[in-house]
C-alpha cells in the first residue's frame, strides 16, 4: 500500500476521531451547497427523503436546460466505461442484417448514440430511441438535426419502446425512483437483450444519498448487487456477463462501508433467445 493510498485512508476515517467529526460535517454540508461536482452526501430511506434534505431554492434532477450540455465530452469517442456496451452491442448489431430497435433510457442529448457511431457503424434500420425528461431531448432534438443521425429519435414516453430489441440505461437507473421491472412493464414488451452500465451496486443494503452534479442536486440511488441482478432474472432473463469499471466512484462522507469504488455493469439477455443468433 503506497503513500496516497494511507492518505486517502486516513482522511476517509478522520470523521470518527472525537470532537472532529462534527467541525469536519459542518464543513463539508458547507461546501456542498456550493454544488461542487460529483459529490454526494448522506443516507437516506427514499428519494423523498433525500430530496427532502436539498436546501430549498435548489436546482433539482435533470429537467433543466442548463444541465443538457452536462455530457457532451462523451459525444466524441468511447469512454473506458463504455468498451464492454460496445464489446455486447457489436454482436447484436449483424451488418447482414436490419439494425436492431434500441432503447436508450436516459439517455441524455444522444450521447451514446453520438459517441459510438464509429464503433459499431450503425447497421441500415437501427433505430435508436432516446428516453429522458423534456428539457433534455428538446436538445437532443435540435443536435440531432446539426449532424447526422439516422435512426436516431427521442421521445419522453417509456411506452414508445414497445418492441425494442435492446433496453440500454447507460448510468441513468439510479437518479430514478423506480425499480427497473416497473419501467420494464410499462415497456410493454420484453426486449432481448438489457445492457446495464455505470451502476453504483455493492453488497450492502439499498439506499438513497444525494448527489451535486455541479449544476444541480440529485437524490441517488445505491444498489445491492445481488437484489439488482433477481429483479431482473426474475423477469425470464439470464445474465450473461458482468464487469466493473474504475472511471466512476461514489464517496459518502461520514458513513461507514457505504463507498463504492468502481461502478458496475451488466448484460441480461431473455430466457428464450440464443446470443449466436438472435435479437
Amino acid at each position: 500500500m503506497g503513500f496516497i493510498d494511507v492518505g486517502q485512508r486516513i482522511a476517509r476515517n478522520a470523521w470518527r476521531i472525537p470532537g472532529v467529526g462534527q467541525v469536519l460535517a459542518l464543513d463539508y454540508a458547507r461546501s456542498f451547497a456550493r454544488r461542487p461536482p460529483n459529490r454526494f452526501r448522506g443516507v437516506y430511506a427514499s428519494f423523498a427523503e433525500a430530496e427532502a434534505s436539498i436546501p430549498p431554492g435548489e436546482r433539482v434532477g435533470y429537467d433543466h436546460a442548463e444541465l443538457a450540455g452536462l455530457y457532451r465530452h462523451r459525444m466524441e469517442k468511447a469512454n473506458q466505461s463504455d468498451y464492454a456496451v460496445l464489446f455486447w452491442l457489436r454482436g447484436i448489431m449483424d451488418p447482414a442484417r436490419p439494425g436492431p430497435f434500441v432503447f436508450d433510457y436516459g439517455g441524455h442529448v444522444g450521447v451514446s448514440y453520438h459517441g459510438w457511431r464509429s464503433y459499431l457503424g450503425y447497421p441500415a434500420g437501427t433505430r435508436w430511441l432516446v428516453y429522458d425528461v423534456p428539457a433534455i431531448t428538446r436538445v437532443g432534438a435540435e443536435l440531432a438535426a446539426e449532424r447526422p443521425s439516422p435512426g436516431l429519435a427521442f421521445t419522453n414516453d417509456v411506452a414508445s419502446a414497445r418492441g425494442c430489441d435492446v433496453f440500454l440505461a447507460a448510468g441513468a437507473l439510479q437518479y430514478v425512483d423506480e425499480p427497473l421491472p416497473s419501467i420494464l412493464a410499462r415497456v410493454g414488451s420484453r426486449p432481448g437483450h438489457i445492457l446495464l452500465n455505470k451502476m453504483p451496486v455493492y453488497d450492502g443494503e439499498t439506499f438513497v444519498t444525494v448527489q451535486s452534479t455541479g449544476r444541480a442536486f440529485h437524490p441517488y440511488r445505491i444498489y445491492n448487487r445481488a437484489e439488482l441482478v433477481a429483479s431482473v432474472t426474475a423477469l425470464g432473463y439470464r445474465l450473461v456477463d458482468d464487469w466493473v469499471n474504475k472511471e466512476q466512484y461514489c464517496v459518502i462522507p461520514f458513513t461507514r462501508g457505504r463507498d463504492i469504488d468502481a461502478y458496475s455493469g451488466f448484460y441480461f439477455v431473455r430466457d428464450d433467445l440464443d446470443t449466436r443468433t438472435s435479437r
